[in-house]
């Protein structure tokens, strides 16, 4: 009976410890230093530590690193990483319960020790996962070195010249969209430069607009010329036209009016013989009235030309007329468009500078939060690293134990 209960023991014993999950332990350590502020004892006269020893320092620090905050920052954390699948299926109060139980069981199983007489603190938490307890470690010390300085006086600076300039930069984004709104809505660039772009327009109009006009008074002018020489029967001179200066009309008209030349110098030569009843004079006479028919014909195609070609140029007039003005309300409207322009723009100018003073005076808030912290340096002189071994279970001193029960 004593065989088997001993034998019973020390195999329940043993095969518990090696069924036994593994628990494994990360661990980081601290070195926490007040600073003295040397400038101000010497100029006082005192010493800045009295009645304040480094234990009650030493256990102020440590009853922040329990505190409520930064466990519950930690388990917000990794509570996806540490929660089961049951945990889907509670509702939100459960969840929020089981939650608090997190922080509660964390702020247990956080270990933190301080050597007798030194200002370092080791920190450890124990996990079944190795990654998990080095990870959770890592962000506890981060997590405390960052409420660490919340709590300080100058955090609230800082975090105040944050949230000012977070709202200094969402308002300076809300004007720069406008602006781009406003840009693409009117359609325009840079004022100055759409309003150059314009007169240049404008000029380049005018000048045609100019040119239009002299031809069209030139052709106006010439075809008062041909109608009055045609009312009066002179259709041997006329004024040179474009339409009456092509090569193959020039040629046809001077052939024409050789051709009549001729005719009425045969003409006047029979007449110095003959009658004017004569069948050659008369003959004569109708070919000399067909040869001007001809002539006059060809003058008439000219005057049509020559008009169809000042009606093109009028419409021509009223189309670059039409343009000159619309370009002018342009430039009218681009006044209003450049006031409403320069006002937005100004104000971008004014919250820029606005944000750049709130962005240095946020850095300089930064770098003194970050040099005094309350008067406390935290250096982390060794990280935690992810533990090879686990510390649980003991399975030697176990099996021993098993023994001398057994």
């Amino acid at each position: 009976i004593i065989l088997t209960f001993f034998i019973t023991v020390v195999a329940v014993v043993t095969a518990g410890s090696f069924l036994m999950p593994k628990i494994y332990q990360a661990e980081s350590k601290l070195l926490v230093e007040k600073e003295v502020d040397s400038d101000k004892a010497l100029l006082f006269g005192m010493n800045l530590n009295q009645g304040y020893s480094n234990q009650d320092f030493i256990n102020s620090e440590i009853e922040i690193l329990n505190s409520y905050p930064i466990a519950a920052r930690v388990i917000e954390k990794f509570n996806s990483r540490l929660s089961t699948d049951e945990e889907m299926v509670l509702s939100e109060e459960e969840k929020r319960i089981l939650f608090e139980k997190k922080i509660a069981g964390f702020q247990r199983k956080i270990e933190i020790e301080n050597p007798k007489n030194t200002t370092i603190l080791a920190i450890r938490y124990e996990n079944k996962n190795s990654q998990l307890a080095s990870e959770i470690i890592n962000y506890f010390v981060d997590t405390y070195i960052t409420y660490r300085s919340e709590i300080s006086a100058e955090s609230e600076n800082y975090s105040f010249l944050e949230e000012q300039m977070n709202l200094a930069d969402e308002k300076l984004r809300a004007l720069e969209q406008r602006q781009a709104n406003f840009k693409e809505k009117k359609d325009i660039g840079s004022p100055e430069t759409q309003r150059i772009i314009l007169m240049n327009r404008m000029t380049g109009y005018e000048q045609s607009l100019t040119d239009v006009q002299t031809r069209r008074i030139s052709k106006e002018a010439k075809l008062d010329v041909f109608k009055a020489r045609m009312n009066n029967g002179n259709v041997i001179l006329i004024p040179s036209t474009e339409s009456s200066d092509s090569p193959s009309r020039v040629n046809y008209i001077a052939k024409l009016r050789g051709e009549l030349l001729d005719k009425e110098i045969q003409k006047e030569q029979l007449l110095q013989k003959f009658t004017p009843q004569y069948k050659e004079v008369t003959d004569l006479e109708n070919q000399i009235q067909a040869t001007r028919s001809k002539i006059e014909k060809e003058i008439e195609q000219i005057i049509e030309m020559e008009e169809t070609a000042v009606h093109a140029l009028k419409a021509e007039e009223q189309i670059l007329s039409a343009q000159i003005e619309k370009i002018k309300n342009e430039i009218s409207g681009l006044a209003q468009k450049e006031y409403e322009y320069s006002q937005i723009s100004r104000g971008i100018e004014d919250e820029r500078e606005i944000y750049s003073m709130l962005l240095k005076q946020r850095e300089d808030a930064r770098l003194s939060l970050a040099k005094l912290e309350k008067g406390v340096k935290i250096k982390v002189i060794s990280p935690a690293v992810v533990p090879t071994s686990p510390v649980k279970p003991k399975k030697i001193l176990n099996i021993v134990l098993a023994i001398l029960l057994g």
